[in-house]
């Protein structure tokens, strides 16, 4: 059975020529694809790829579940399926600009960060990876609409953030992405949660490549965070994350892990190290806070 669990409709016609109504994206649109393989890939290789571009990334971290995100007056879901298909269609077809300014109507219409968050951007993320596993759009394709998605949650932040907490002393979180892994788009819309419940952030998908177990012998971090996507990352995650908390000049830092595949099977948490372990950003926060808590009452 497929992952994605959202049947793609098409009744307009708009992705059964994925990628064609438009010669490509413009220059700074999206990254350098020419190391990307394409539609001669292998199915099975494709898969693999298909679960860390948009399973990993974008499934578990933007599909935020509303249970954790404040319901005020006005925060209802005021998207339509419509909505997401010229969405989807901004995404593959168009720039990023216009699927801004889908965005901008939306808001006029009453749709607010959190509901566009948990609502209709990850329907379009579900979306993209519905169509390149029928085959309606290749890597590069579902990639380019991806780094659009990301400008598009990159859009959102200022008013996302007009609720932030500030706090005199604030919590310090270290994000960054397990040694191997490429796609690092969750931990955008994490680092935007965290900041808004008033925590000092550091890392992010600009942390790629960087060595953690440096950052934190430098730097106090009260939590430090890992993405993961893939099983076969799991023994070097856990090799950094003992060196982190060898080296650590916060003797007493928390770990904090994410990703599908400790939701599927828990039991990885305590295998690589980790506190803890949480599914979405907003429940990463409470998560990270609640090990705090246990750390301050121990005390």
């Amino acid at each position: 059975m497929s992952i994605f669990d959202d049947q793609v409709a098409d009744p307009t016609g708009w992705y059964h020529h994925c990628g064609r109504v438009d010669p490509g994206p413009s220059p700074g649109d999206s990254p350098d694809f020419a190391s990307l393989l394409g539609e001669s890939m292998p199915r099975a290789r494709r898969a693999v790829l298909l679960s860390r571009v948009v399973t990993t990334e974008i499934l578990p971290r933007l599909a935020l579940a509303k249970r954790f995100v404040a319901t005020r007056p006005g925060d209802a879901d005021v998207t339509t399926e419509a909505d997401t298909d010229e969405m989807v269609h901004l995404l593959l077809n168009r720039d990023a600009p216009e699927a801004i300014g889908l965005i901008e109507r939306l808001q006029r219409r009453g749709a607010t960060p959190e509901s566009l968050y948990t609502g209709l951007l990850s329907a379009a993320a579900r979306r993209l990876g519905a169509l390149w596993e029928d085959d309606r759009c290749d890597f590069t394709q579902v990639t380019i609409g991806v780094g659009r998605l990301q400008q598009v949650a990159r859009f959102l932040s200022p008013a996302f953030q007009h609720t932030a907490v500030s706090r005199p002393d604030p919590y310090s979180v270290l994000l960054m992405p397990a040694q191997g892994e490429q796609h690092t788009f969750g931990l955008l819309v994490l680092a935007e949660f965290f900041r808004r419940a008033g925590w000092h952030v550091a890392g992010g998908p600009v942390s790629a490549g960087l060595d953690p177990a440096e950052l934190v012998r430098e730097s106090h971090y009260d939590v430090a965070g890992f993405s993961i996507g893939s099983e076969a990352l799991l023994s070097g995650l856990g090799k950094t994350i003992r060196r982190v908390r060898q080296v650590s000049c916060n003797r007493d830092i928390r770990i904090m892990v994410g990703g599908p595949l400790f939701m599927v099977r828990p039991e990885l948490v305590a295998r690589v190290g980790a506190d803890t372990a949480a599914t979405d950003a907003a429940g990463a926060v409470r998560q990270a806070s609640g090990l705090l808590a246990t750390r301050a009452k121990a005390v």
